[in-house]
């Protein structure tokens, strides 16, 4: 016994210097913001510089389910973001930008996230341009 318990308390001391949480997942969402129409009148295939331009914008994400946000992030003027998540359902919500009603965010978006994988995603801004 007395052998034993200056391994257990070893033991024990060890546990408790170890991180509270796992490595980060390696899941997740990689996604883009742009606003579109660019162009009054779109043709297909799209006219040079009528493109969906990247915009910076602010994205939050929940669990289905919750309404707290698991994570609120802001995509770059790239329009480029990416969350790690753990596997499971998400609803991500584009947010309203400034003073201005336009651009104008997408709805909602329902989102699975399977482990080891990022799901792709694009929100896409209503600029009004008809």
């Amino acid at each position: 016994m007395r052998r034993l318990a200056p391994r257990l308390l070893s033991l024990l001391a060890l546990c408790a210097c170890a991180p509270a949480s796992a490595a980060a997942p390696r899941s997740g969402i990689a996604g883009r913001t742009v606003a579109a129409p660019t162009c009054p009148v779109e043709r297909v295939p799209p006219q040079p510089g009528c493109a969906p331009r990247p915009i910076s914008a602010t994205v939050r994400v929940s669990a289905v389910g919750r309404r707290a946000p698991v994570v609120v992030v802001r995509s770059g003027s790239d329009g480029r973001f990416r969350v790690r998540l753990p596997a499971g359902a998400y609803v991500v919500r584009a947010l309203r930008q400034g003073g201005s009603p336009f651009p104008r965010p997408p709805a909602p978006r329902r989102v699975r996230v399977r482990r080891g994988h990022f799901t792709a995603l694009t929100l896409t801004y209503d600029t009004g341009i008809r």
